[in-house]
């Protein structure tokens, strides 16, 4: 599919309050490997285990994709993980379900209310009913895959795995982003981002996205 990107800075409007808490910057990579920068190689911080802490120190198969890397790789919905992560597998069933698989662990049956084998996360909040297969990456600070049994750290439903999604906390910093990415079948994609400091350690911070495009099969 061809594509093209436009990034230009906006101002936009939007309601939401949040507290943005100090920290510092942290980089994931895919399956513990760093990447060099300017300023040398950087550490991976991850919260597979629902504290901060180095990949390296974590006794855990994760895999761990960076707002960047999400780009980069072209992978914009949870669909597209199966590119980037090893031992992910994925099909679309009946009744609008998926399979989502870890390590050949997911949900075979067809039934409104069967339980999936793998977890998903919001923020280390666990999603019941989740859309995982439609939906889409955007103001995402980083997604989590662990492989394997998690029932310990995250409860009932990780007999294969966990997926966690780390959306983007309110900075100290202004940041204004729109981004649009346009292809064939008349494709259209805009994301918005707008991250606004009001006081010390109190920020506000909006995004949205769109999608719209052609049907490609004709009769």
């Amino acid at each position: 599919m061809s594509r093209k990107s436009l990034l230009a800075k906006v101002l936009l409007g939007g309601a939401a309050i949040a507290i943005a808490g100090s920290g510092t910057a942290i980089a994931q990579d895919n399956s513990g490997q760093t990447n060099a920068s300017s300023g040398g190689s950087e550490e991976i911080v991850v919260t597979a285990q629902r504290r901060e802490e180095a990949i390296q120190d974590v006794p855990i198969a994760v895999s761990a994709l960076s707002a960047s890397q999400l780009q980069d790789q072209g992978l914009t919905g949870g669909y597209d993980l199966l590119q980037a992560v090893p031992n992910v597998s994925f099909s679309k069933g009946n009744f609008t379900g998926y399979n989502f698989q870890i390590r050949g662990v997911g949900a075979l049956v067809v039934a409104a209310g069967a339980d999936a084998g793998v977890s998903v996360h919001l923020n280390n909040a666990p999603l019941t009913a989740n859309r995982l297969f439609e939906a889409d990456f955007y103001d995402v600070s980083r997604v989590e895959v662990l492989r394997g049994p998690q029932g310990t750290l995250y409860g009932r439903n990780a007999t294969g795995g966990v997926v966690n999604v780390i959306s983007t906390q309110p900075g100290p910093d202004f940041e204004a982003t729109l981004r649009g990415e346009w292809g064939n079948y008349n494709e259209q994609r805009y994301t918005a981002i707008l991250n606004l400091p009001l006081a010390n350690n109190l920020a506000f911070r909006i995004a949205g996205t769109g999608l719209s495009r052609d049907g490609f099969w004709h009769n």
